[in-house]
């Protein structure tokens, strides 16, 4: 029966007491809009590549990591080639990371991004684009020369080899690391010398060093393949039995118990906690050691303030604390009941985002590389893969999960009804994550999808394991591909 799927809150709570007063409410709330205007201004204006320390770095383990799998894109399977382009490459990565290094800022720029970007020029076959990059280099300052030297014998057959080939290779393996750059590089010098033993040693070690990123991306293709099959069948499965029981339950697939305060309530506390917010960070960017101690305990900093003055302000006259108002308690139960539905929730997660990255794709709008590299994964140690995997996978699905569906969902369900404030709360998840239009759309999509699935079983617990489960694919995908 379409009840077991349906778990309405065990009572319905009273309105609370505390008043609230509307000038610091508007002022809190002027705060707040301020943040999000500065938010948009810097993802809009702001030039990030200029703040990030280790974008050279980032960029390249970025470049050698895609262009490497689409290197060997022909060995695998039609259907992997498929869901190669469907997971976000157009088949022209070469092009795509060409204008990523172009975007470099001047003063950030290495020798070695100068260098592949010739080799990037070179591969293209844009011989002119590559004779000025070469032009463009201090001629006597080291390394231009000798990268001058690569890229001629390399892409425009200038000078012989023959004679200084042994010396030739050396210095290139001297010079780049192991990655595509170097192997693409190497190959091409490897031909012009007429070295085919070479040619084909160089092959395999290729292979080896991409290996484990294929079989990585294999087991994340599987996994999630799976997961939306399932998710598939559950979805048909509840659809079917709600279809049958229509007539009697028409009511019943939105759970329409009043929301546990009223809009002016949760919209004071939501102004306060996210004015309280902004000022923890704005204290952070100037005391010493602010930043680091912001990026340590980020997701402490920005919505435990809300989760305490809801605990306390929007739950103290109601006899339960946040976690029974929003159905937190009796966990194990509320996921058996609501099983189906979670599985549904996340398939629909995954066959969105795929359908965006496709559209995206068909009009030429891609997600910045940016917007999803996440330097501590792919280059901290243990302890801070370890401690991010925690933040991203456990911590940010707790507080936005509580924060976002359980008390901005509820207050603006208060006035607006089901539908409007499922989008309405999606679009502030989103805007909150201060991406650009394509990733702004699949975040947008999972937040209707937790705050439907929030409104279905009246309890967070179901949306926060979707919410765990796609951060923890992300996580999982930069590890194993790029780490």
């Amino acid at each position: 029966m379409i009840e077991s799927f349906t778990l309405l809150p065990d009572s319905a709570p009273a309105q609370g007491k505390h008043q609230f007063s509307p000038v610091l409410t508007a002022l809190c709330l002027l705060v707040c809009l301020c943040g999000f205007a500065l938010l948009l201004w810097t993802v809009a204006f702001s030039d990030g590549l200029r703040e990030s320390p280790t974008v050279s770095r980032d960029l390249e383990r970025v470049a050698s990591r895609l262009l490497g799998f689409e290197s060997r894109l022909f060995e695998l399977s039609v259907f992997e080639q498929a869901m190669f382009h469907l997971w976000g490459e157009s088949g022209d990565t070469q092009g795509q990371i060409r204008l990523w290094y172009a975007e470099l800022p001047q003063e950030k720029r290495q020798p070695l991004d100068e260098l592949y970007l010739g080799i990037l020029d070179g591969e293209a076959d844009l011989k002119s684009d590559l004779i000025e990059t070469m032009e463009g280099w201090s001629a006597e300052i080291s390394p231009f020369p000798i990268f001058r030297r690569f890229l001629g014998v390399g892409y425009l057959e200038r000078g012989q080899v023959d004679r200084d080939y042994d010396i030739l290779q050396a210095q290139l393996a001297e010079e780049v690391p192991a990655n595509w750059f170097y192997f693409q590089l190497a190959r091409r010098l490897a031909r012009q010398s007429g070295d085919e033993s070479l040619r084909d040693h160089l092959q395999r070690q290729f292979q080896q060093l991409t290996d484990p990123q294929i079989w990585g991306w294999r087991a994340l293709l599987i996994f999630e393949l799976s997961m939306a099959g399932i998710g598939l069948i559950c979805l048909a499965s509840v659809a079917s039995m709600w279809l049958k029981n229509r007539s009697l339950q028409r009511a019943e697939w939105f759970n329409h118990g009043p929301s546990p305060w009223s809009f002016h309530e949760g919209m004071a506390v939501l102004a306060r906690g996210g004015a309280l917010s902004i000022f923890f960070i704005a204290v952070m960017a100037v005391v010493p050691y602010g930043v680091s101690i912001f990026e340590g305990y980020e997701s402490l900093l920005l919505y435990l303030p809300t989760v305490l003055l809801a605990s306390v302000w929007l739950c103290r006259s109601k006899s339960q604390s946040l976690l029974e108002v929003l159905g937190c308690k009796k966990v194990f139960q509320r996921l058996g009941s609501s099983f189906p539905l979670l599985l549904s929730v996340i398939a629909l997660g995954l066959i969105g985002d795929w359908l965006i990255m496709f559209v995206g794709e068909t009009f030429e709008i891609s997600v910045h590389w940016t917007e999803w590299f996440l330097p501590q994964l792919v280059w901290g140690s243990q302890a801070e893969l370890v401690k991010t995997t925690l933040e991203v996978v456990v911590l940010a699905p707790i507080f936005e999960e509580l924060i976002f569906r359980g008390i901005l969902y509820s207050t603006l369900r208060a006035k607006f009804g089901v539908p409007a404030s499922i989008i309405g709360s999606a679009v502030i998840f989103a805007l909150a994550h201060g991406y650009g239009p394509m990733a702004f759309l699949a975040v947008f999509w999972s937040g209707m999808l937790w705050a439907w699935i929030y409104e279905r079983t009246g309890s967070v617990i179901p949306g926060m394991c979707a919410h765990v489960i796609n951060n923890g694919l992300v996580v999982y995908s930069l590890v194993a591909i790029f780490r």
